[in-house]
């Protein structure tokens, strides 16, 4: 099963940001230019195939992304803009032995939620990542 700590060293992986710099849950101090990486709330009752849980294929993962960039609004746009695309176009992947089949976004585009206290510019990104249950070996 695909974790969030998965998720997390995916995204270290795609150079985007430092691997320091990415995150998952709270952390004391926030770097700038870093993202953070958070389990999606959602409400409903779990995916059961017919049959039961034995019965399934995938796992679905929600996933939050933070975006905490700098102070120039236009970066951080930029800098989630290209983590958005990537996840749009993700097919395939293995990470840490485990299969990423596909990603759907859940939001059209990465949402502006302002600034922190500091001033630094922010943007969410939501999406759903749909996963093998089988490991397979890194390529």
């Amino acid at each position: 099963m695909v974790t969030l700590s998965d998720i997390r060293d995916y995204v270290a992986k795609l150079g985007i940001v430092k691997n320091e710099h990415c995150y998952m849950g709270k952390l004391n101090t926030k770097y700038e230019e870093s993202i953070g990486c958070y389990h999606l709330r959602r409400r409903g009752a779990p995916r059961i195939p017919l049959g039961g849980k034995e019965n399934a294929a995938f796992d679905v993962l929600p996933v939050s992304f933070l975006i905490h960039w700098n102070k120039n609004a236009a970066q951080t746009d930029q800098k989630a803009n290209e983590l958005y695309r990537i996840l749009q176009d993700l097919k395939n992947v293995t990470v840490n032995n485990k299969q990423i089949k596909f990603c759907i976004m859940q939001v059209p585009y990465p949402q502006d939620v302002g600034t922190d206290e500091t001033g630094i510019f922010e943007m969410v990104i939501e999406a759903e990542f749909y996963c093998s249950k089988a490991e397979k070996e890194e390529e």
